[in-house]
This record gives structure tokens, C-alpha cells and sequence, in this order.
């Protein structure tokens, strides 16, 4: 008997196949261009950061390498590369500073390892703005629809649920730029879940990075495959689900087929290069400078971090889950820490975890001393909405600021806004290979 999860492959694949331009409604459009834009913004940023440069070390030849060479832009860099290599190096660029977007509800960062596959493959191959756009929102649906069918409990069992969901993103993307039939769609999915890992244990680690560009390489190698006939086994979400989740909904998989909400509007921008569930807690941080700026001004308030006796923070435990690294060592710890925003005081916060509150919500309370009275007072900081969530989005203007501050170390500011341009009007592109040489450092 073949198995309701095949079934909904099958109607899965076909959904995808049969998905048009035209079907995408103006405000999925919208979100995507947002999207392409702020993940480039992000690999720009760490277009020189170490990860990047040891990977870059790794993949391509000793000598100097000549523009010309290679089939696709290493973006941020003056050198190009095979369309493999090169999609490995985006997507540890795209991702190294935790700067890019999060589907809140599963905790994936879409954007990473969908644009690293598809827009390199779109650039080797000379495809349209259309083309990319269709194929970047076939991949994230796909990618968000396999994690909220194995959530939560891959991610709490220690899974890095990026990791595990990347390689289906890539899969879907570049199947649907290879227009794949349906039978060869799912063949490809089938492909990317033996291709599919990667764990918690790698937070504040290059591994981590190598999870967004690796899964975007095998996204491309699983649609490649298929294309040729090379086939996969019945079932192939079921057997990889039910060995890493003991919470598979397969139904969340079936909603994506049966053409349910679109996914692609849950997902949100950073404003912080650091974890999602770290955003409230900064949002906390600035309001309490805020606080002790103001009271600067007068003779009663605080002036001093030692004036600070007592910091509690109270959030959702994923916070403790993930972000826990009290004194980080090195950049990529950073990024993990709960404490960091706090600096000097870290050693004095404390963290009550409430499972009712929500990932994008922190309370913050702190005792302090009167400079010059000695008396002391106790404040409640609460953030209901952290800046850059769902419900408290970036505007197009910050999304463009953000692109320009990480892009100026690449690139100069007539290119950076040619890119802009680009991507706000990505639709009317009729080869995207053009749009994408820009990306390519004018400076190192």
C-alpha cells in the first residue's frame, strides 16, 4: 500500500510543477524581491568575513583567478567560480552573521540556502527576473512546509532545522527553474532528504555556516539528477521524518499542496546580526539606555553601570535553548549569546524562562541606585513585538539602508544602488546573469 506521505509528495510535486508567475499574488512578489534583497545585503556583508575566505582557500585554485574564469559570481568577490563551488561560497556568506531572515514558527532561515541555489543557477543558464522569483518562493514554501511538518521536536532533539530542511530548498527551486514534470520533482525532493543534516551542536561555529551553501550545492546536484531519470524510493519524506521527529504532521506538507497559506508572509528581516529570539532581548537592551541616557540628564538618575544592582530577563525558553553562551570568545559566538548586548553587566543577568510567552516578546526587569541620592528603583521593560517580526516589520527604506551598510566594503555606492534598482524591479530582468555580475567585489 503506498503510503499517505508518498501521496502527498506526489501532490506536492505536481503543485510545484504546475505553479506559475502568474499565480503568485502581487504581495508574495513583493515579499520575495525583500527577501533577495536583504540575503545579498547579508552575503556582501560577509563577503570577507573568515569563514568565507578559508572556504574560499579550500575551493579554488592557489593562483589568482581571473574574472573571466567560472560560470558564476562569487558575490562580494572579484573571482568567479564552478556553479557547485560557487553556491557553497554564497550561502556561507549569505548566512556566517546571522543577519538574514527567520520563519518564526520553525526557526529556518529561508532565504540563505533558496537564493544561493537558485540565483547561481539562473546566472549560469542566463534565466529571467520571473524565473528567479518563482523558483526562490517554490523553495522556501517547500523548505517551510518539510519543517513545520517535523517541528518542533527535530529542532529540540538538537537538529539545526536550517541544516535539515536546506537541501529540500534547493531541490525545489532549481526543479522548478529545469521545469522538472512531476514525477522527476519528487524524485529530487527524494534525493535531498538523504542529503538533508545538520546539528545544534555547530551554533557559533564555521560548520554552521557550511549548512546554508552546502544544502544549496545539493539542492542543485538532487534536481540535476532527477532530471536525468535518476531515481528515488517511495515515500522518501516519510522514511527521512519519522527517524529524526517524533511530531511529524504530514497534513503541514499537504496544506503547501493543496495550495494553503503562503508561508513566505511568516517570515521576517533581521535588524540585528545575531538569533532571532535574541531581537526582543536587544530591543530591551536599547530601551534600557535609553532609560539611563535620559537619566543622565538630571542630578537624581543613574550614571553609572555600577549603579545597575539586579537584571532579570524573562522570555520564551528558546532563548535559553539556543543563545546561552554567557562569554563568547569569537565573533561567531557572538551570535549566541543572550549576555552580549549587556556587556559589562553580563554577569548580573539573570534569565526566568516562560514558555507562554512568545519568541518575539521579553520582559526586562532591573534594580538601580541613585547616583547622588542612593535610593533605588525598580523598572519593567516589556516588548510586545520585537522590531523586524512579522507583526513589526522592516520598511523598504531600512531594507535598503541595511543592503547599503553591509555592501560598502565590496562594493561602490553606484553599483550597490544599481543592485537595488535591480531587485526592486527583479521582474522585468530578462537575464539575470547581467544583474548578478554587479554583485562581484569592484573593490577587495
Amino acid at each position: 500500500m503506498v503510503s499517505l506521505v508518498f501521496d502527498v509528495l506526489i501532490y506536492l510535486s505536481i503543485a510545484l510543477e504546475q505553479l506559475t508567475y502568474e499565480d503568485l499574488p502581487p504581495e508574495v512578489i513583493e515579499h520575495a524581491k525583500r527577501a533577495i534583497l536583504n540575503i545579498l545585503g547579508c552575503a556582501l556583508g560577509s563577503a570577507n568575513a573568515t569563514p568565507r575566505r578559508k572556504a574560499l582557500a579550500a575551493l579554488l585554485p592557489s593562483e589568482p583567478v581571473e574574472r573571466a574564469s567560472g560560470v558564476v559570481t562569487i558575490w562580494g568577490r572579484p573571482e568567479r567560480a564552478n556553479l557547485d563551488d560557487g553556491a557553497i561560497l554564497n550561502g556561507i556568506a549569505a548566512t556566517t552573521a546571522d543577519y538574514d531572515d527567520t520563519h518564526l514558527e520553525t526557526v529556518i532561515h529561508v532565504a540563505c540556502t533558496a537564493i544561493a541555489a537558485v540565483l547561481p543557477f539562473a546566472e549560469a543558464h542566463h534565466l529571467s527576473g520571473k524565473e528567479v522569483i518563482l523558483a526562490f518562493v517554490a523553495a522556501v514554501e517547500t523548505q517551510c512546509a518539510v519543517a513545520l511538518a517535523v517541528s518542533p521536536s527535530s529542532y529540540a532533539n538538537g537538529w539545526h532545522i536550517t541544516g535539515l530542511t536546506g537541501s529540500f530548498s534547493g531541490a525545489a527551486g532549481v526543479a522548478k527553474l529545469l521545469r522538472l514534470p512531476p514525477n522527476q520533482f519528487a524524485a529530487a525532493l527524494g534525493h535531498a532528504s538523504s542529503m538533508a543534516s545538520g546539528t545544534r551542536a555547530m551554533f557559533g561555529t564555521d560548520t554552521k555556516t557550511l549548512h546554508a551553501g552546502q544544502h544549496a550545492r545539493n539542492g542543485i546536484t538532487a534536481a540535476k539528477l532527477a532530471k536525468e531519470g535518476f531515481a528515488s524510493c517511495v515515500a522518501p519524506i516519510e522514511a527521512w521524518a519519522r527517524l529524526l521527529s517524533t511530531t511529524v504532521d504530514t497534513n503541514k506538507i499537504g496544506a503547501l499542496a493543496r495550495g494553503g497559506p503562503w508561508q513566505i508572509f511568516r517570515v521576517s528581516f533581521k535588524p540585528y546580526p545575531c538569533g532571532i529570539v535574541i531581537h526582543p532581548l536587544t530591543d530591551t537592551c536599547l530601551e534600557m539606555h535609553a532609560f539611563f541616557s535620559s537619566a543622565n540628564k538630571t542630578a537624581e538618575g543613574p550614571k553609572r553601570v555600577e549603579d545597575i544592582g539586579e537584571i532579570e530577563i524573562v522570555a520564551n525558553p528558546q532563548l535559553v535553548r539556543l543563545c546561552n553562551v554567557r562569554h563568547p570568545r569569537t565573533g561567531l559566538e557572538t551570535i549566541f549569546s543572550l549576555y552580549h548586548g549587556f556587556h559589562a553587566v553580563r554577569d548580573i543577568v539573570t534569565v526566568r524562562v516562560d514558555d507562554k510567552m512568545r519568541d518575539d516578546e521579553a520582559i526586562l526587569h532591573f534594580r538601580s541606585r541613585s547616583s547622588s541620592r542612593g535610593d533605588i528603583s525598580e523598572q519593567t521593560i516589556r516588548i510586545e513585538r520585537a522590531l523586524g517580526s512579522v507583526e513589526n516589520p522592516l520598511s523598504k527604506g531600512f531594507l535598503e539602508e541595511k543592503f547599503l551598510r553591509q555592501a560598502e566594503g565590496s562594493l561602490d555606492i553606484k553599483t550597490a544602488d544599481a543592485i537595488i534598482k535591480a531587485c526592486w524591479e527583479l521582474e522585468l530582468v530578462e537575464d539575470v546573469s547581467e544583474m548578478v555580475k554587479l554583485l562581484g567585489a569592484t573593490w577587495v
